[in-house]
């Protein structure tokens, strides 16, 4: 593909239809029933999951959600800044969806893979399935709880960097069996002024493959989604809100997705008392990872899980508060100033190699766009045979605040105000950048650019009409 086309194709806005029915959720049940007949059968154990599986309201999903694939991507890396378990991570984790940047086209307004996207020598379909699956997800669920729920922004956040700070997830012996490798994908944490946490469960994936194959995904995360429960202390496990997806990218007409959504709360507070406050200092704890609950009769019973009980309700609004602060500072380079908001177990996600010969992204690029001061990383590699710039980064106002380590509260109070002013400024933003540059809701910033053989941009390609989200 071509350059210039390539980067067109990046801000066209397409369509992205949701398809969750009653006779989805049926044709899903009906196939979990035939599945566990043959485990019965086969005398294999039996399997936990959800056990309500049913529909999201028609309001909720209704139209589905348009989007241009250079957004879903930003949320993608967004996403998985912080995922990774390679050691050499450095910029291949930091710039992970920059795979995809040839991947997805508008097809007759609705969303679809690309002739690049289909085609095996770039992209290995199981791979390109489960990532771009995620992102998918990702975005559709935000569009879905900030209809149900209004005036909240929701951010990812990983299960597994969550889950770290109070389960040992790695190591010989560190977790019960049923839990390994069994979890869903991301945390959406729901934020407003002087409300408590509103947290989600997204578990997505991708097929290239015939329905069914989207029916076993779906089950599959029904199952995942059972291994997290909140609890007030006293024996009970009330269900996460989950939202499982499965994303068909070979489709007629374009990319779809599956969606249905089991039962369950997810506000982080108890009921008739104050709200914790989500904002403090975080100890790494060693919980044992099971889900206590007491029957009518008063019987206890456990299952390998983890239990958020309303006696840890505060330290999980902080590990989430916190974990969130860090990945917005790695997305923009700065690994230094994130471990201050992870423990120990969470720190090892990052990677640590100050060597001369580690290849890191650092947070030491300063421009200012449109009179604005954005601070992050960059990085220039080839792309269709150009020399390609891309950049990631945030208001230089709002990083000053959480590099210091403890300023998760006032970039909370901060931001709306700064990625406002910058909205007022994007059309000067965007002249200056000369290329593809969006801002998020959170005021996390991606930007590309063409470069010249000497360093300097090209001429400026066309815009996206629409500011920061």
């Amino acid at each position: 593909m071509e350059l210039r086309d390539a980067l067109e194709k990046l801000l066209q806005s397409s369509h992205v239809a949701i398809h969750s029915t009653a006779e989805l959720s049926g044709a899903v049940t009906r196939y979990i029933a035939k599945q566990d007949e043959k485990r019965s059968k086969d005398e294999k154990p039996e399997v936990l999951r959800k056990p309500e599986i049913g529909p999201v309201p028609p309001a909720e999903h209704r139209n589905g959600f348009t989007i241009t694939p250079w957004e879903l991507l930003q949320t993608f890396g967004r996403a998985t800044t912080l995922s990774g378990q390679n050691p050499s991570r450095g910029l291949s984790q930091h710039w992970n969806c920059l795979r995809y940047l040839t991947t997805l086209e508008a097809h007759r307004g609705r969303l679809a893979l690309s002739p690049d996207g289909h085609d095996p020598r770039y992209h290995r379909k199981g791979v390109q399935a489960q990532e771009l699956g995620a992102a998918f997800a990702l975005t559709a669920a935000r569009e879905i709880l900030q209809r149900r729920h209004p005036g909240y922004r929701f951010e990812p956040v990983d299960v597994d960097l969550a889950l770290d700070a109070g389960w040992a997830l790695r190591g010989q012996g560190a977790e019960a069996k049923g839990t390994r490798r069994s979890r869903p994908g991301h945390f959406l944490v729901g934020r407003k002024g002087g409300e408590p946490l509103r947290i989600a469960l997204v578990d997505g994936r991708g097929s290239h493959g015939q329905p069914s194959a989207q029916h076993s995904q779906l089950m599959a995360s029904a199952e995942r989604v059972q291994v997290i429960a909140l609890g007030d202390g006293r024996g009970s496990a009330d269900p996460l809100p989950s939202l499982l997806m499965s994303t068909a990218f070979v489709a007629e007409g374009g990319i779809e997705i599956r969606l249905l959504d089991p039962v369950g709360g997810g506000v982080l507070a108890e009921p008739g008392k104050p709200p914790p406050d989500p904002y403090g200092p975080v100890q790494e704890e060693n919980f044992f990872p099971d889900i206590q609950t007491v029957d009518a009769q008063g019987q206890t019973s456990s299952r390998p899980g983890f239990h958020i009980t309303s006696d840890r309700f505060e330290w999980f609004s902080r590990v989430l508060v916190r974990a969130s602060a860090a990945a917005l500072l790695t997305f923009v380079g700065d690994r230094d100033n994130a471990y201050k908001y992870l423990t120990v177990r969470q720190q090892r996600r990052l990677g640590a190699d100050h060597s001369p010969q580690a290849v890191n992204a650092e947070c030491d690029v300063r421009i200012e766009l449109g009179g604005i001061a954005f601070v992050g990383t960059d990085h220039v590699f080839r792309f269709a045979r150009e020399r390609v710039e891309v950049f990631s980064a945030m208001p230089k106002e709002l990083h000053e605040i959480l590099k210091t380590g403890d300023g998760a509260q006032a970039y909370a109070e901060t931001m709306p105000e700064v990625v406002a002013e910058c909205k007022r400024r994007w059309a000067a933003v965007q002249r200056d950048w000369t290329g593809i540059i969006t801002m998020d809701g959170d005021g996390a910033v991606m930007a590309l650019r063409v470069l010249k053989s000497e360093g300097r941009p090209l001429e400026a390609i066309p815009e996206p009409q629409e500011g920061p989200a």
